[in-house]
């Protein structure tokens, strides 16, 4: 199972010019059947950034594409995680956030994540990310 970052949702919902295309492959391998998660604290992150950089975006259309993603296991963000990524921004040398999706990912087993965050790579998931060309 892959765990997915914040830049794809974020990159495929604001149709970015560069990495829109990519991020769009991803979700489309997860509408198709490949399984993969995110934590909830990917969706507030991505509310925040899109409200922040689109002029039209609408919660609501957010919403209803994200519950469309079947195959997308969307992980409450406990307490332990929140211990993990403590220790996490210590081992791995990550900021708070980076450090809860780590500790998210090692939770539910998943073993490699898409993200164009290079910070993964000093981390035991191998990071699948995105090519600028």
């Amino acid at each position: 199972m892959r765990y997915v970052d914040v830049n794809v949702f974020v990159y495929w919902l604001g149709d970015d010019p560069i990495y829109g295309a990519q991020a769009t492959a991803i979700i489309d391998r997860i509408e198709k059947g490949e399984r993969a998660t995110t934590s909830s604290l990917t969706l507030w992150l991505t509310h925040v950034i899109l409200g922040n950089l689109a002029e039209r975006y609408s919660e609501q259309e957010f919403l209803e594409r994200i519950k469309a993603l079947f195959f997308l296991r969307i992980e409450p963000l406990l307490f332990e995680d929140f211990e993990k990524a403590s220790e996490y921004v210590e081992r791995f040398d990550l900021d708070l956030e980076d450090a809860l999706h780590l500790a998210t990912a090692i939770r539910v087993g998943a073993k490699e994540i898409y993200s164009n965050d290079m910070d993964f790579d000093r981390t035991p998931l191998k990071r699948i990310g995105f090519s600028s060309s």
